[in-house]
């Protein structure tokens, strides 16, 4: 299975269901060469590149519902909605630890996609020399604008990779993938709108015109981007798995029984196309 690519878009909470679709890979021995996420699909990634079945079920849908992983009273309080520090220092440190050793012994190549705020274009990375170092850049693309505070690093200042690549299937491309497997976490036919607000956006980003701008055209790269991979699957140089039934998570959920149902969806709709899947990746 050379050349080819995982492509996994964000999406927050709705990341149940990506977690779901990698199990069910992990379950089948499905490893493919070379991984690329942002935001929650950078998440859900870096566990399946260190083969550590269930883990994502155990963060997303087990403490999902934790207070300290979602909180109105800190968003109002400290700008924060997600808890960064729990879900990027207390879960994979200390309560459901990242196995950081299985992680870099991996021949996988593992990329996260991240916003550069004083460009608004995306920026890659894909070497990570220690523990500290790939939390720290899957943390930068899972900070949401108004939702929590941008990261330094590499000499830069970062957010929320889905601004800029929210579906970053070209970054597979241009890493030389002849071939794509794209688990994306809405349903076919959707459309995003643009973001209201627009004069907060620019007052609030002010020292960052270009990000606020990417922000706000969001909506514009992700239909675009949206639109290559429908092309994509067209052309046969990619296999898509979105939700086949109709979502009934959002970005922020909290409720338990719906984040397991969406794993249980997403493990059951990969099943589902197992074998098309298969048949995908053994053509040539």
């Amino acid at each position: 299975m050379e050349d080819v690519g995982l492509v996994l878009e964000g999406g927050g909470m709705r990341g149940a269901y990506t977690a779901g679709v990698l199990d069910f890979f992990l379950d089948e021995g499905i490893h493919l060469p070379y991984v690329v996420g942002a935001s929650a699909g950078a998440c859900n990634g870096s566990s399946y590149v260190a083969k550590q079945r269930g883990r994502n079920y155990e963060v997303i849908v087990e403490y999902g519902s934790h207070p300290e992983y979602i909180s109105y009273k800190r968003l109002f309080t400290q700008r924060q909605l997600f808890g960064m520090d729990f879900i990027f220092d207390k879960l994979p440190n200390q309560l459901v630890p990242f196995d950081y050793d299985s992680f870099h012994n991996q021949t996988t190549r593992f990329v996260v996609g991240t916003t550069d705020m004083h460009t608004g274009e995306p920026v890659f990375y894909d070497h990570f020399p220690d523990r500290d170092s790939l939390l720290k850049v899957i943390r930068a693309s899972s900070s949401l604008p108004m939702m929590a505070p941008s990261i330094q690093y590499d000499g830069k200042e970062l957010m929320d990779g889905g601004i800029a690549e929210p579906i970053p299937l070209q970054a597979s491309v241009k890493d030389g993938n002849r071939k794509h497997v794209v688990v994306l976490t809405r349903n076919d036919g959707y459309i995003k709108g643009r973001m209201r607000g627009g004069w907060y956006f620019n007052r609030k980003y002010k020292q960052f015109p270009l990000f606020a701008k990417a922000l706000l055209e969001r909506h514009l790269r992700y239909n675009k981007q949206l639109e290559k991979v429908r092309e994509a699957e067209k052309e046969g140089s990619a296999f898509v798995i979105r939700p086949l039934r109709p979502l009934k998570v959002s970005r922020i959920e909290r409720n338990r029984q719906r984040l397991h149902d969406l794993y249980t969806q997403g493990y059951e709709e990969a099943e589902e196309q197992a074998d098309k899947l298969q048949r995908f990746l053994q053509v040539n």
